[in-house]
């Protein structure tokens, strides 16, 4: 699921520029992503016989715990909408992307009401590197959500822990490449005035 969120979130957010109807969806796909980080995290620290520390492991959790706060804020927006003072930050956050055309551009946009006096913060840039952090990043809390090296920290974690796992666990487990589907149809009789259902 990482992977189809990864492969068009940066595409989908430089339509933004023309086609601001696509913002929902650039947003529900950062959203998507940030949840989707939550629960590889989950998943990943209960991998059986895997140790807590795992230096692949803790390598891992120490480059995605972002996801946490972005995951906290998100949760709790009940609570985050009621403070008093209003957050000075969009509700669904800021959401920022490096232009296709020019590497040197950024592009901000921000979704959700804005009371008062509003805060954003666009992509990193690396200045001892000279390059963006990430293509996209999502921003809530003066925090950035960098992309780009999160879907790597999580590419990295699962080339780890599929081999692992395959070499460690006895019985053995085995990656299908075809998923097992079942299929049922209903077939409805009437018997007098009442439909019968019955699954073949």
């Amino acid at each position: 699921m990482l992977e189809l969120i990864n492969d068009d979130v940066h595409q989908t957010c430089t339509r933004l520029r023309t086609d601001q109807e696509s913002l929902p969806a650039a947003f529900w796909r950062c959203w998507s992503f940030v949840d989707a980080v939550h629960r590889i995290r989950e998943i990943s620290q209960s991998v059986p016989g895997l140790s807590h520390r795992n230096q692949d492991l803790r390598a891992f959790l120490e480059s995605t715990v972002i996801a946490e706060t972005f995951r906290h804020y998100i949760q709790h927006l009940r609570s985050e909408l009621s403070k008093s003072p209003t957050n000075a930050f969009p509700v669904w956050g800021s959401l920022s992307w490096v232009d296709p055309d020019d590497d040197q551009l950024c592009h901000v946009a921000m979704a959700g009401a804005q009371c008062g006096e509003t805060q954003y913060v666009g992509c990193v840039f690396d200045t001892e590197v000279g390059v963006w952090v990430s293509r996209v990043a999502l921003s809530v809390h003066g925090h950035s959500f960098n992309f780009d090296p999160v879907f790597a920290a999580c590419i990295r974690f699962r080339d780890f822990v599929i081999p692992w796992m395959l070499n460690h666990y006895a019985l053995g487990i085995s990656l299908r490449s075809q998923l097992p589907i079942v299929s049922l149809r209903m077939v409805f009789r009437r018997r007098g005035d009442e439909a019968i259902a019955d699954p073949q």
